[in-house]
C-alpha cells in the first residue's frame, strides 16, 4: 500500500508539495495535451445536437402529415392536441443521450486505462504516492468536462428545436416548467454518474478493451437483454413469479434507473420514481468507485 506525503524533490532545491488543486491541474493538462481529446469532445457536442435536431424535425414533419389533408380527400377532421407528440425537453435529452453517452463513457474509461497501458501510471503514483488523491483528481476532471459538454448540447438542441417547432402545437416546448427542468437537469446528473461509473470500471479492470466492453455490456446490452426477455415472457398484464422478479430487477439496472428522471410520465406499476432512480444509479456508481479505489490502493501497479 502506497503511503507518504505527495511531494517532488528537485535536485539542489527544496521539496515541493503537491496540493490537490495541483493534482487536478496536472490531470487537466494530461487530458488536453492530447489532440484526440478536442476531437472527442467536439464530436460529442456536434453528434448530440445533430441527432436531437433530427428527431425534432421528424416530429414537426409528423405533425404536418397528420394535419394536412391527403389529395382527393373530401373530408378531413384531425386535430393535434397540445403536447400530444411529447415534450421538447424529453426529445432533446433522448437525442443527446442516444450516442453521446457511449462516446463519453469511452472517454471516461480511457482517462484511467490509457495510463496503465502506457505505463505512465507509475510516474503518476511516484509523484503522488497517495493514490486516492490522484483518482479523486481524475474524477473532478471527468465531471467538470461532462457537465458543460452535455449542458451545451442540451441548451443548443433546445434552442434549435424551439426554432424548428415554431407554430407546432403537438410538442410541448415549455422550458421553465418543473417537469422540463427536472428532465434536463436530471439528465445532466445521470450522464455524469454514468461517466463516473465507467471510470470506476476502468480502475478495477485496468484494460482498455475489457473496461469498454464491460461498460457497454452493462449500460447498453444488459437493458436490451432484459427488454427482450420481458417482451417474450411478460405476456400477462400482471405477471407473477420469476417474470415479476425479472420486471422488478430490470428497473434497478444502472441505465434504466438513471433514465427514469428523464421521463415526463411514470407507470403506476413502476417501483422507482425520478429521484429514487438517480439514487439507485448513484449507489451503483459509488459501489463501483469504492471497489476501484480500494483495489488501486492495495494492488501493485
Amino acid at each position: 500500500m502506497a503511503t507518504g506525503v505527495d511531494s517532488i524533490q528537485i535536485t539542489g532545491s527544496k521539496t515541493h508539495k503537491l496540493s490537490f488543486l495541483r493534482l487536478v491541474r496536472s490531470e487537466w493538462i494530461k487530458v488536453f495535451t492530447l489532440r484526440s481529446t478536442w476531437w472527442i469532445l467536439g464530436f460529442t457536442v456536434v453528434l448530440n445536437i445533430g441527432i436531437s435536431l433530427a428527431l425534432i424535425a421528424a416530429l414537426r414533419y409528423a405533425e404536418y402529415i397528420a394535419t394536412t389533408p391527403m389529395p382527393g380527400a373530401e373530408e378531413f377532421e384531425f386535430e393535434v392536441e397540445l403536447g400530444s407528440l411529447g415534450m421538447l425537453s424529453n426529445v432533446v435529452v433522448t437525442g443527446c443521450g442516444f450516442v453521446g453517452q457511449l462516446v463519453f463513457i469511452i472517454f471516461a474509461v480511457l482517462a484511467i486505462t490509457n495510463e496503465y497501458s502506457s505505463g505512465m501510471i507509475r510516474s503518476t503514483f511516484t509523484a503522488s504516492p497517495r493514490r486516492l488523491r490522484v483518482l479523486l483528481a481524475k474524477l473532478v476532471v471527468i465531471a467538470t468536462l461532462c457537465i458543460p459538454i452535455f449542458a451545451i448540447s442540451v441548451g443548443a438542441s433546445w434552442a434549435g428545436g424551439y426554432a424548428i417547432l415554431q407554430g407546432c402545437i403537438g410538442v410541448d416546448v415549455t422550458l421553465t416548467s418543473a417537469v422540463s427542468l427536472r428532465i434536463m437537469g436530471g439528465f445532466l446528473i445521470s450522464i455524469t454518474l454514468l461517466a463516473l461509473f465507467c471510470f470506476g470500471l476502468g480502475t478495477i479492470i485496468r484494460s482498455t478493451a475489457g473496461s469498454i466492453g464491460m461498460a457497454v455490456g452493462i449500460i447498453v446490452v444488459l437493458p436490451m437483454v432484459f427488454s427482450v426477455l420481458l417482451q417474450v415472457f411478460a405476456t400477462d398484464p400482471d405477471p407473477t413469479g420469476w417474470v415479476r422478479w425479472l420486471m422488478n430487477a430490470s428497473e434497478f439496472l444502472p441505465t434504466t434507473a438513471g433514465w427514469v428522471i428523464t421521463q415526463p410520465e411514470f407507470s403506476d406499476s413502476a417501483i422507482l420514481g425520478p429521484w429514487e432512480g438517480v439514487g439507485v444509479l448513484g449507489a451503483w456508481t459509488l459501489g463501483c468507485l469504492v471497489i476501484g479505489f480500494t483495489t488501486t490502493v492495495r494492488r501493485d501497479v
